[in-house]
C-alpha cells in the first residue's frame, strides 16, 4: 500500500476530506520523527512500536568478488506488532497453546477429552 491508497482508505474509513487525511498523515510522519530521534520509539496504539536500535560493527562478505568487507555500525528502525495483530494474523503463540485448556462441555475436570 502506498501513501494515496493508504489516504484514499482512510477517507472512505473516517468519512474525512482528502485534505484532512494528508494534513493528518504529514503530521503522524513528522511525530514519529521526532519521536525516533529524542526518544528512541514511537508507539502505534494498536498496531506496536517503532524502535532505533544499534546494529554492531560486522565482517560480510561482497557477493560479486567474495572479498571480506567491514560493515559499519549504524542505527536501525525495528518494528514490534503487538500481540493481539500478531495473534490474529499467525493464531495464538506456543506458550498460549500450552497451557491446559478448560474441560470440554459435558466433561468432568479431571477425565481427560478422549475419554479413559
Amino acid at each position: 500500500m502506498n501513501r494515496k491508497e493508504m489516504v484514499e482508505g482512510i477517507m472512505r474509513q473516517a468519512g474525512l476530506t482528502k485534505a484532512g487525511v494528508v494534513c493528518f498523515y504529514d503530521g503522524l510522519v513528522e511525530l514519529a520523527r521526532r519521536e525516533l530521534l529524542r526518544n528512541k520509539e514511537f508507539v502505534l496504539p494498536g498496531l506496536g512500536v517503532l524502535r532505533v536500535r544499534r546494529r554492531k560493527r560486522r565482517t560480510g562478505r561482497n557477493p560479486q568478488t567474495g572479498q571480506t568487507i567491514q560493515i559499519p555500525a549504524k542505527n536501525v528502525i525495528r518494528f514490534r506488532v503487538y500481540r493481539p495483530l500478531d495473534e490474529l494474523l499467525n493464531g495464538p503463540r506456543a506458550e498460549a497453546a500450552d497451557q491446559p485448556q478448560p474441560p470440554a462441555e459435558g466433561q468432568p475436570p479431571d477425565t481427560p477429552a478422549g475419554g479413559l
